[in-house]
């Protein structure tokens, strides 16, 4: 989800949004992509935020629901001369009317899993056959708008189109939380986060100005919403119109969210012609010393060269090979033809995911870029290893480390298993091959039953046993629910 601040990694805010200081010219411009009839209610806010501001301050422990706390809702209000464009009208009815769902975002923020997930748990979810299928299926029906998007930010179709897969499952899953309730509850948690206020107080101005239809602006626990997952106050610094309609909305035009993901990508420093990473075989003296996750590659973004960040032919000095055993470098060096930006001076950071004995790469200032995405180095795998499978490069070829590892399960699997655990009378879970929250407390039930350690992980073993059971004739939850076919990628115009 673009621009989430995850609470053990934190981010310096962006002065350019946090004063609201938009750019009159463009301001204009995006307002006057707003249809006609909404120009005229966007009229009737000004005026309101005009008598608003004659009047006295609202009683704020009244204008917000007691739930949220009057004290949140004071300090919020207060900030409001910081945030000039966002009326006081606006704020007061959208507070007013706001859920609290605190607790929901605190227990989310906890179980995030790019953080909890094993990593090969998480990537076999996310890089399955479903999705890079579905992934170049999207390349070809948007053919034409990714040549243009590739020519005006430098990125190539393979890496939106993985974003677009990973964030929303093409678009499947977008999100069910408002994003104005989400990102206020955020802010509220954390009044001390100038980012958190600053996409809260960015929600209120996109609805405001009608840049977003205010009953479709839902998205993750986090307030990031569309397509490509965007916090509001990032989505505003790079909102791009993908297919020339004078309109953006990444919410249901695809042209729009891929267009915007690679601006946001191109302002990270996305470089062309470079690979994200490259799969090596690294001695483990030197994995153990050398590999480098989340901050620590933060280097790739500047090129300064240290323990972490190295130049290619100084990597390969050091004894690293390719998966395959060849050598890093040809002698004397030739450049790729497929990746022209990438050279012996070219600075890499070492990634071991699951330590020193495992699967190893090499990952340039690009795999950094998709790391700011999320900030996490599991998403910036998932998201570069669906890119490589949508290029037609060779799949993983390190072995991890851990047994369990055999063990993960595709979507298809998952799904045929939670179909299982319906049949076993967990009634609130639906067969997506999704592995949440929901899924996991039914497998640990069912652990506990048989008097077996509680993982809470769906399995080959958990599976094997679900097809050796069979299924039953009758089922606490009516008939055995059959695992829900995908819906088909969005066509058309989108």
């Amino acid at each position: 989800m673009r621009g989430v601040d995850h609470p053990s990694v934190g981010r310096k805010p962006d002065s350019r949004f946090y004063t609201v200081q938009m750019n009159p010219a463009r301001q204009l411009r995006l307002v006057r992509r707003v249809p006609v009839a909404r120009a005229a209610v966007l009229a009737v806010r000004v005026v309101l935020a005009l008598l608003s501001a004659l009047a006295s301050t609202t009683s704020l422990a009244k204008a917000a629901p007691e739930r949220h706390g009057a004290d949140c809702i004071t300090r919020l209000r207060a900030d409001l001369p910081q945030f000039r464009q966002v009326q006081a009208t606006t704020f007061d009815q959208h507070t007013r009317l706001a859920e609290d769902v605190r607790p929901a975002i605190q227990s989310a923020s906890r179980s995030q899993p790019e953080f909890q997930t094993p990593i090969w748990d998480y990537l076999a979810r996310l890089v399955d056959q479903r999705r890079i299928n579905d992934g170049m299926a999207v390349i070809a029906q948007e053919a034409a708008h990714l040549q243009r998007i590739g020519l005006r930010h430098g990125v190539d179709p393979a890496t939106v189109v993985a974003i677009f897969g990973i964030e929303s499952d093409f678009g499947r899953h977008k999100g069910k939380f408002k994003v104005i309730d989400a990102t206020l509850a955020r802010a509220c948690l954390d009044l001390s986060s100038k980012e958190k206020k600053a996409h809260f107080f960015a929600a209120l101005w996109l609805v405001q100005q009608a840049l977003v239809e205010a009953e479709n602006f839902r998205g993750s626990w986090a307030g990031a919403f569309g397509m490509t997952q965007f916090m509001p106050g990032t989505y505003l610094r790079h909102m791009t119109d993908g297919d020339g309609d004078g309109r953006i909305d990444t919410v249901s035009n695809r042209a729009d969210a891929l267009a915007t993901t690679a601006s946001y990508l191109q302002s990270l420093g996305w470089t062309p012609g470079l690979p994200w990473g490259i799969e090596v075989r690294a001695p483990e003296d030197l994995a153990r010393q050398a590999s480098s996750k989340q901050r620590e590659h933060a280097c790739l973004a500047t090129g300064e060269v240290g323990v972490h960040c190295r130049r290619l032919d100084q990597w390969a000095s050091l004894g690293l090979r390719l998966a395959d055993g060849r050598a890093l470098l040809n002698q004397p060096p030739d450049p790729d033809p497929d990746w022209p930006a990438l050279g012996p001076s070219s600075v890499l950071a070492l990634l071991t995911p699951a330590g020193a004995q495992g699967p190893a790469w090499l990952v340039s200032r690009n795999f950094q870029a998709l790391w700011h995405y999320n900030r996490a180095d599991a998403y910036a795998l998932a998201v570069g290893q669906l890119s490589s499978a949508l290029r037609g490069d060779p799949p993983q070829s390190g072995v991890w480390p851990d047994a369990e590892a055999t063990l993960a399960l595709s979507r298809k699997d998952t799904a045929e298993l939670q179909t299982w655990l319906l049949a076993q009378g967990h009634c609130a879970l639906v067969a997506d091959g999704y592995d949440g929250p929901v899924t996991r407390e039914a497998i640990r039930v069912e652990e506990r039953r048989r008097g077996l350690p509680e993982s809470g992980r769906p399995t080959l073993t958990w599976l094997s046993l679900a097809r050796a059971s069979g299924s039953p004739e009758v089922s606490a939850c009516g008939a055995p629910e059959a695992p829900a076919p995908p819906s088909p990628v969005l066509t058309g115009p989108s």
